[in-house]
Order: C-alpha cells, then sequence, then structure tokens
C-alpha cells in the first residue's frame, strides 16, 4: 500500500484547493477592490499568527478575475539585509508570476551585474526596466505583488537594513504603473503602525482575518480524510471544542490524528483514546501560539485571563457575567477598576483569546487556552461555593456587627440614665447596687482576669520591685504552669485584673479616660527551684486577684460619670 501523505502541516500555508475551506467574506473584499478604478494604496490583510494568511494569499488567485496575476513573496525567505536581497526576489518571482500564466518571458532582463550602471541604481532599474518589460509581457492584466509576512519588512525598516523612505518607493511604483496593485500580509501586532504609513494608511482598505466558522472547521477536520478514516460519534465535537475554528490549533490536532491512525495502517475510526493519546502533544504544541500572546499581554490582561481560568477551570465552566470577573480579578491581590477590566477584555476580544456571548458574559472560544494556562502558570484553585459565599458575605457581617455593638452600647448607656447614680460610698455589691452597667465590662473583666493569670504563670513572668533577680535560681518551665484554678461563681462578677494587666481595646467602644484605681500589692516572691512551690504562689497570687474589687472605667455615654468604686469595698 502506497502511504498517503499526511494533509495537515500547520506549519506550512495549504497549496491544495481541495483542503482550502472558507475565507469568502476575505476572497469577495479582494474581488472588490481590485476591480474597477486602479488603487493608489495598498491593500491589507491582518490577522493573528496561525490564522491562515499564507494560505489564503496562495489561493487568492483561483477566487479573483482572470486579469489579475497574483505573485506571492514570502518575506521570511528574503534576505532583507539590504535592499539588493529584496529587488532580487521581486525579479525571480515575477518571472515565475509569468510563466505561471503562460505567458514569455524571453524579453525579461537579467539581474544587471555588479560593475554595470544599472547595479548602481537598482530602484531606477526596476522601476523603469524590469516593470515595465514585465507588464508589457500581461498585456492588459494586471499584476498583484503579495508580501506575505510583511511586518517583517516594517522591522527591517526599522532596525536600518532597509532605507526608511522603502514604503514611499513602493507607493511611487504603483502611482506610476496603472496595472500594479500591492497586498501587504500582516500580524495584527502592526495594525496601528500601518495606519502610519501613507501607502497603507486607508483603513477601508483593511481586512481583518478571524476563526473559521464552526461548519468551516468541521470540513477541515472530516473531508482531507475522508477515503482513509472516520470518527466516532461526538468526538468531531470534542475535537471543535478544544480549537474552536483557529486554524493553526485545528491543524495541529488532524495532523496528530491522522500520525496516530497511520500507526495502525488507517484501520478502523478514531476513537476517544486516540484523542486522549494525542492531547498532550497538541497542548504543547499550541503554546507556538498562546505563549508570544500571554508573553507581550500587559499586566491586567495576565489578571483578567488567570481570574477567568480560575472561575471557568479547566473544563471551560459556563460564562462569566463582567461583576464576578472583575470581583475575581481583585482577589487575587490587585486593585482593577471596571473600566480597566472593561479595556483588558476588549484588548483581549481583539487578539482571540477571550469572547463575549449575547448576553454579555465572558468565556475561552477554545478549550486549549485554559488548559495551557493551566499548565504553563500559576492560577490559584477555584473558590468552594461556600467559602465564596463567606467572602462575599463579610461586608455585610462588618455591617451587621457594628450595628449590635452600637446597639448594645446604646442599651448600656440608657441602662445607666434611667437607674440613676449612687454615692461614693456605697460598697461593690452592696444590695439594691445597679448592675447594668457591669454586663457592658464583663468580657473585658474577664479578658482581662485571663491575660494576668497567663502572665503570672509563665516563666519569664515580670517581677515586681521587690524580688532580686537570681539566674542561678530561675526554675525551668513547668509543664503545668498554665493551669488555671478555678473560681466560684458568685466572685465572678468582682473579679478585676492586676495593674500589669492592660485591657483590650476591642472592647471599649470609644475612647475614655482611663480610671483611677489603686493597685493591688503584688507580694513577694522568691525563686524556687521547685516547680510545686512556685504553683502554689501562682495559685495565692491568683487567690488574691480574684478577692479584689471591681473597678468600673467611667462610661463616656451616660450623661453623668459613674463613681469609681472604693478600693477597700
Amino acid at each position: 500500500m502506497v502511504p498517503v501523505p499526511n494533509p495537515y502541516n500547520p506549519l506550512e500555508p495549504v497549496e491544495n484547493p481541495d483542503w482550502f475551506f472558507g475565507r469568502q467574506e476575505a476572497f469577495a473584499f479582494f474581488r472588490q477592490h481590485l476591480v474597477g478604478m486602479p488603487l493608489d494604496r495598498a491593500l491589507v490583510l491582518i490577522g493573528r499568527r496561525g490564522l491562515g494568511k499564507s494560505a489564503l494569499l496562495r489561493q487568492l488567485q483561483r477566487h479573483i478575475d482572470e486579469s489579475y496575476r497574483v505573485c506571492v513573496i514570502d518575506l521570511n525567505l528574503v534576505d532583507l539585509r539590504g535592499e539588493e536581497g529584496l529587488f532580487a526576489a521581486l525579479v525571480d518571482e515575477i518571472r515565475a508570476t509569468l510563466e505561471a500564466a503562460e505567458v514569455s518571458t524571453y524579453r525579461l532582463p537579467d539581474w544587471p551585474p555588479p560593475d554595470s550602471e544599472e547595479a548602481s541604481d537598482r530602484r531606477a532599474w526596476f522601476r523603469e526596466v524590469y516593470l515595465d518589460i514585465a507588464l508589457s509581457a500581461l498585456r492588459h492584466r494586471h499584476l498583484v505583488i503579495a508580501l506575505d509576512d510583511a511586518h517583517l519588512l516594517l522591522d527591517a525598516i526599522d532596525k536600518g537594513a532597509l532605507p526608511a523612505d522603502f514604503t514611499d518607493y513602493l507607493a511611487a511604483l504603483q502611482a506610476a504603473h496603472e496595472r500594479l496593485d500591492f497586498v501587504f500580509a500582516l500580524d495584527i501586532s502592526h495594525e496601528d503602525r500601518a495606519l502610519t504609513i501613507p501607502l497603507l494608511a486607508d483603513p477601508a482598505l483593511h481586512f481583518r482575518l478571524s476563526e473559521l466558522a464552526p461548519e468551516e472547521a468541521e470540513r477541515i477536520v472530516r473531508e482531507p480524510v475522508a477515503a482513509l478514516y472516520s470518527f466516532d460519534e461526538g468526538l468531531v465535537p470534542r475535537i471543535l471544542a478544544l480549537a474552536d475554528g483557529h486554524p493553526f490549533l485545528l491543524t495541529s490536532i488532524c495532523r496528530l490524528i491522522f500520525r496516530r491512525s497511520e500507526e495502525r495502517h488507517h484501520a478502523g475510526s478514531i476513537m476517544e483514546l486516540d484523542l486522549i493519546a494525542v492531547y498532550p502533544a497538541a497542548l504543547e504544541q499550541a503554546g507556538d501560539i498562546l505563549r508570544p500572546l500571554w508573553r507581550d499581554a500587559s499586566q491586567n490582561e495576565r489578571l483578567t485571563l488567570t481570574a477567568l481560568a480560575r472561575l471557568t477551570g479547566e473544563d471551560g465552566g459556563p460564562p462569566v457575567a463582567f461583576d464576578a470577573l472583575h470581583m475575581a480579578v481583585n482577589d487575587l491581590g490587585y486593585e482593577v477598576s471596571k473600566t480597566q477590566l472593561a479595556s483588558a477584555l476588549r484588548s483581549l476580544d481583539y487578539k482571540g483569546l477571550v469572547r463575549m456571548d449575547a448576553s454579555g458574559r465572558y468565556a475561552f472560544p477554545a478549550l486549549l487556552i485554559p488548559r495551557w494556562l493551566y499548565a504553563n502558570t500559576e492560577i490559584p484553585a477555584p473558590a468552594a461555593p461556600d467559602e465564596m459565599a463567606r467572602n462575599w458575605g463579610r461586608p455585610a457581617l462588618v455591617v451587621l456587627g457594628g450595628i449590635a455593638l452600637v446597639g448594645i452600647i446604646g442599651a448600656a448607656a440608657l441602662s445607666g440614665v434611667l437607674s440613676g447614680g449612687r454615692g461614693d460610698d456605697t460598697p461593690a455589691g452592696a444590695p439594691g447596687s445597679p448592675t447594668a452597667t457591669l454586663s457592658l465590662n464583663l468580657e473585658a473583666t474577664r479578658q482581662a482576669e485571663f491575660a494576668t493569670q497567663t502572665e503570672q504563670a509563665r516563666p519569664t513572668a515580670t517581677r515586681t520591685p521587690t524580688d532580686t533577680p537570681q539566674p542561678t535560681d530561675t526554675p525551668p518551665p513547668s509543664a503545668t504552669p498554665t493551669a488555671t484554678p478555678s473560681m466560684t461563681p458568685s466572685r465572678t462578677p468582682t473579679r478585676t485584673a492586676t495593674p500589669t494587666d492592660t485591657p483590650s481595646p476591642t472592647n471599649t467602644p470609644r475612647p475614655s479616660a482611663t480610671p483611677t484605681r489603686t493597685p493591688t500589692p503584688t507580694p513577694s516572691r522568691t525563686p524556687s527551684p521547685s516547680p510545686t512551690r512556685t504553683l502554689s504562689a501562682i495559685q495565692r497570687a491568683m487567690t488574691a486577684t480574684a478577692e479584689a474589687p471591681v473597678r468600673l472605667p467611667t462610661n463616656t455615654l451616660r450623661p453623668s460619670p459613674i463613681p469609681t468604686l472604693d478600693p477597700g469595698g
């Protein structure tokens, strides 16, 4: 059996017209502008890498009038380090075009010798000698010079390899010869630059290439191999979901599938296992298209892609609303306004990385895009639904907490106003004494007592002025210094913090003056190497603290201050 050549090659333009599908709108654009009045500017074909600009130029001859002969010059194969290399390519390709049109080329002049007069001024020789003879040989037909990857020509001008006025020279050629037209195929990143060049400055003569329609993409998958193998039901839609209508991505997957079928001599149909087997290589080859786009993306564009990938996941979840996407972008730790996000989305849509549906929601057009992002960038795992709900509910909880706190403070203040004052000599805990204000500071008292007990239980507790530091007698940390003796419930309301305690600021609604308190003398302690004796000293200190009276801070919300309790109460 004679081997059948692989009809898919993402790195080479399609030459066989039977394997080229779609692009009818582009061909209609060229037919419209090449027929009629002579053009004074070049036609411009704009598209991202891999969308098929080169293949379209090679199929253009079959879709326009016979009175136009298309000469395609691939600038990737031309030495652009000077004018000589470019003129040599023009001369060779024009000759080949005339031969393909079955036009006699015997009158075409040869390349001028290096020491000749023509070689000293190649521009004049090409304009006045070579083109005149070539157009005469074509008789009434037009010559269309199509420069593929024309951005390389602009780059050579920017680097100084070609003169800065070379595009003006080409414009002069088109103006001098009525039957000469130019077509520039440019990468989309040079679209703005093209509008600054007089030869390319008419936006009405620009055509932007996009992805293939679904039915055209399906024809690429099926028709070139229809005589060799078929696909299991449901498999072609999965291939289209991976690549959408991007010709490079689509052709890359189909080429890998063809190789796998070729290994078994095209026996049997293409199954899901075949697609699974070629998927890693297809993902890697997708980097040829996606890696430059990621590298050249702005920070806001990268954040947008990351947030969208995080929300939709690797398998492409449902489209995401703008507000949800804005929240996800800011959850990544960067402040991005809605205007900045909208600008980033427009740019990503222009680059074919994001697509907006009819309802205004955003998603990835091809599954290979988020999967490549997950494989080659750092994307946080999507938050669980309950966690996202908690995060979104935090502002509401803060507001409710604030309202509750204000309500508690207001209730406490109102209670103090209604209960009236009491004399300074009223002992704490006396019968009939007001207790409404005690609940307001009960939590602060409890935390102060806990902090005091913790500080006393630490081996490095702050010594009182009567302590004499003796490093050699410092006991080692005990395994049970955090034990807290239980306090009787009757003493809980009357406990207070020792002088070393600092009340927690979170329990004081508003700043207030620090109440005057008489510190309870701390009994002198002598460090002992015995853990038992140390614990006993801690217990005695805590017992003394528990028996100390309560001193309530002044409540600034009451119209009259709360009297300071008597230390000896």
